[in-house]
């Protein structure tokens, strides 16, 4: 199966719909329309959950110094929407892919896999949740830091673990069916962990 191709708008030339940049001519092209982009190809990476932090900074640092807007601030109208369009995109592709949870709901939508929703969580987790945070209100009722960071080692932990679990089964190539539903699963643990940590560091909660 043949890959994708898209034209430059100015020179004409076949470039990958991804490409913010034209290989030809170097004009800043359109977002790919239609559905949510991938993220990677954004960036020019591969799909991976196992990404080098120090790749995945200067692809963005190279990148965004190439669209920046203020490099198309004497061009025409229509490339210094592209370029801020671009940007944007850019911006957004690099924030997923930075942080682990989000990289992997992202490679999950990419396989067509929906996050699981919190309610849907099997019921001892929900119940043991629950209990969690019943032991977090009362250590903080106390006024002890020891009790609350203690507290928030074992849900680091539990974290690290639900990482670790997620990094196994999308290195695999071709992760099963059943495989990509417990990753959606963990990815769930993963948000109540978050705001747990934020609570307990007494930071509002990311929306």
């Amino acid at each position: 199966m043949s890959e994708p191709t898209a034209t430059c708008w100015s020179c004409g030339a076949d470039r990958a719909p991804a490409d913010a940049l034209c290989p030809s001519c170097a004009k800043v092209q359109p977002p790919a329309a239609g559905n949510a982009p991938d993220k990677f190809a954004v960036l020019g990476l591969p799909r991976g959950f196992e990404l080098e932090a120090r790749q995945l900074d200067e692809r963005f640092r190279t990148l965004s110094r190439k669209l920046h807007p203020d490099r198309f601030a004497r061009a025409t109208a229509r490339e210094r929407r592209f370029s801020l369009e671009q940007t944007t995109l850019l911006n957004d592709a690099y924030r997923t892919l930075q942080d682990p949870a989000r990289r992997a709901e992202h490679l999950l939508e990419l396989r067509g896999v929906r996050p699981l929703s919190d309610t849907a969580m099997p019921e001892e987790f929900l119940e043991e949740a629950m209990a969690d945070r019943e032991k977090l209100l009362e250590a903080k009722m106390e006024g002890g830091k020891d009790g609350v960071e203690q507290l928030s080692a074992g849900i680091r932990k539990k974290r690290d673990a639900a990482l670790k679990e997620i990094a196994s089964v999308l290195r695999d190539a071709s992760p099963q069916p059943a495989a990509l539903s417990r990753v959606s699963e963990l990815l769930a643990r993963l948000r109540y962990y978050a705001r747990y940590l934020d609570e307990a560091m007494g930071r509002a909660p990311e929306l």
